[in-house]
């Protein structure tokens, strides 16, 4: 196999996704499945404006496929709330953690890992936008119960 060139892993991506695309549609979950980690791929590189569209999309996708108020689209939204939190677009990111955070709630519990996840990058976010005491409020609150300290007032969105 002399002279063959292996595709890259955004090339064999890229190509898994037009193969889903092409056997089961664009609004088939599995296509959905390709397109996160195709912007997954882009995020993880800093290549955020390749990102963006495959994170608006599944976004959508989300929505459609499986509803608002369910844990699918809850993360979604908050992978796109990272993507625009990195983009330093705050405006777009807080109204998108806020959302995430709701249905995670509501659907894991205040305790979950997933939540705390979510408030831990939101206060990141509010760190970053000079709202220290916010973020910390909410530092304390995950830190307490990642650790299992469970002695903080449940956070309220």
């Amino acid at each position: 196999m002399t002279g063959s060139v292996e595709p890259t892993i955004e090339e064999r991506l890229q190509r898994a996704l037009a193969t889903l695309m092409e056997m089961v549609g664009d609004d088939h979950p599995h296509t959905a499945l390709a397109q996160m980690r195709l912007g997954d791929y882009y995020y993880e590189r800093a290549q955020y404006s390749k990102c963006q569209p495959y994170y608006v999309s599944v976004l959508d996708k989300h929505q459609k496929l499986y509803g608002l108020d369910t844990i699918e689209t809850a993360m979604a939204t908050h992978k796109l709330a990272l993507l625009y939190h990195a983009l330093e677009r705050y405006d777009q990111a807080e109204p998108l953690y806020n959302e995430a955070l709701r249905v995670l709630r509501k659907e894991r519990g205040d305790y979950h890992g997933d939540v705390l996840g979510v408030l831990k990058d939101y206060a990141t976010m509010l760190q970053m936008t000079n709202r220290d005491d916010e973020a910390q409020e909410l530092l304390n609150f995950a830190q307490d119960h990642l650790s299992g300290r469970w002695k903080t007032i449940p956070y309220e969105a």
